[in-house]
């Protein structure tokens, strides 16, 4: 990294040509996803980020188990904490689609249930992104085909984390002319703040659908087990790309396995162990540790409306504000039972 930094002070022409490619491409996805009118993005400096990040210090990495095209890092940036995300593989489209996190990021900073982006640096062959400081509520499989969580998540607080995340899909989807598709709904692109609020984060993958349509079509691309079986039969982006990426999160969240390996690892699919009454056979073993009759309740109508959102069940797929909705009659149910 000392080279890194030796090198861009022989040659700040280098650091001014990155500054304007980058600078252009952010625009331009600015332009195309918000008319230019997003708020204003804070650019920090190379030589800012390398001090925060003690340059780039393994000791400052996160998640450095997981598998990723990008390593995240813990950083003091104006006294403060924060998370700075720098992308290690080399794309040939990946500053455009960092630029699209930029802007959807500047987009919906503003609400609580989204990772806040404090700025970036476009110093960097590809942009460096800064946000609010959170934990990652996963981390990697272990011990077999769980994962394990980063901090401890009951039940209850599974049923909280699932509600903001349907409220920040829901934002997505109806708080612009333009609908954006968040596409990717991976546990790792969720995080926690200090308060315990679920924050979603990464857009890299987001597509926008126009005002009037349906669909758009898009290059296929995303995680193996979240992805939308329409979508990834004809590339067809729709509203329920996220419903479905929801209602996979949803079974995550219920069994801390990716569900694709639900469906492989039981002999009997999810449906037929709930038709059966034998659904706990799936469930996290450590959120049915200290589990009450009432929460396991909960879990069934958890799981029921996880595999509407699949198309499990046979019946129109919900729409995502519906979700919301539904989770959170939850919530309120379960608070009200235990007084």
């Amino acid at each position: 990294m000392g080279w890194w930094r030796k090198k861009k002070s022989e040659n700040p022409d280098e650091k001014q040509r990155l500054v304007h490619e980058n600078g252009k491409v952010l625009l331009e996805k600015l332009i195309q996803y918000c008319n230019g009118k997003s708020n204003p993005i804070k650019t920090f400096s190379a030589s800012q980020i390398l001090r925060a990040t003690d340059n780039f210090s393994p000791n400052n990495a996160l998640f450095r188990n997981r598998p990723s095209s990008y390593q995240c890092y813990r950083g003091i940036l104006e006294d403060r904490l924060v998370l700075v995300k720098k992308w290690v593989a080399e794309f040939s489209s990946r500053s455009g689609k960092t630029c699209c996190d930029i802007a959807i990021s500047s987009m919906v900073s503003g609400h609580k249930n989204f990772l806040k982006l404090l700025g970036c640096c476009l110093e960097f062959p590809y942009p460096v992104l800064v946000y609010e400081y959170a934990e990652s509520i996963i981390c990697r499989p272990k011990n077999g085909p769980r994962y394990l969580f980063d901090v401890k998540l009951p039940w209850n607080m599974r049923m909280k984390i699932a509600k903001e995340v349907a409220d920040a899909l829901t934002y997505l989807h109806t708080a612009f002319s333009k609908s954006i598709i968040h596409k990717d709904m991976v546990p790792c692109k969720i995080f926690l703040d200090e308060k315990g609020t679920a924050k979603l984060s990464e857009f890299d993958n987001s597509v926008l659908i126009p005002e009037g349509e349906k669909f758009v079509e898009d290059v296929i691309e995303g995680s193996f087990g979240y992805l939308d079986h329409n979508y990834m039969n004809t590339g067809k982006v729709t509203e329920n790309t996220d419903v479905y990426g929801c209602g996979a999160f949803m079974l995550t969240l219920l069994t801390a396995m990716n569900p694709s390996l639900v469906v492989r690892l039981y002999k009997d699919s999810p449906i037929k162990l709930v038709e059966d009454g034998r659904f706990v056979e799936i469930i996290d073993p450590t959120v049915l540790e200290s589990c009450k009759e009432q929460e396991l309740l909960q879990m069934h109508a958890f799981l029921i409306l996880s595999l509407r959102c699949l198309g499990c069940l046979g019946e129109v797929v919900p729409k995502m504000i519906e979700v919301a909705k539904e989770l959170k009659r939850m919530l309120v149910q379960a608070k009200t039972k235990l007084h």
